[in-house]
């Protein structure tokens, strides 16, 4: 029997540390930095294989929108620089932390943004929360 359970756990994927499977509670999940790194520059984020470096200054678009998954949404953040982009989901670990960060160093988001986007469930609700032809950092 053990070399079909080695079977299985060899064909199953290796799951993710997100912040909905972390066994953190709320409150940890908020403060935590997770997958970022700041310094008064900008940020490097390291998760799993990914690791960018990115300076605030480079960022040239912030977009969120979310993604329906059947029976919930994911928020979702394309962040822009250059001709180049990546995008992070709420379920990366230290999100909310980058979040607050994003509010900080570009005043001009809406601070409510995170909260708006919510509605209507299942929608959307593409915007574009910071773009840099309308502001200097």
């Amino acid at each position: 029997m053990n070399w079909l359970k080695n079977i299985f756990t060899k064909s199953t994927q290796k799951r993710h540390q997100t912040n909905s499977n972390s066994g953190k509670s709320f409150e940890d999940m908020y403060q935590d930095l997770g997958a970022f790194q700041y310094d008064k520059d900008g940020f490097t984020i390291s998760y799993e294989d990914f690791t960018k470096r990115i300076n605030w200054a480079d960022i040239t678009q912030l977009n969120v929108f979310k993604i329906d998954q059947m029976t919930i949404d994911r928020i979702d953040m394309e962040i822009v620089y250059g001709d180049k982009c990546f995008t992070i989901s709420e379920e990366l670990p230290g999100w909310y932390q980058f979040v607050l960060k994003t509010k900080e160093i570009f005043p001009k988001i809406p601070k409510d943004w995170d909260i708006t986007i919510i509605q209507p469930a299942f929608e959307t609700n593409y915007r574009t929360i910071y773009d840099k032809t309308n502001e200097t950092i």
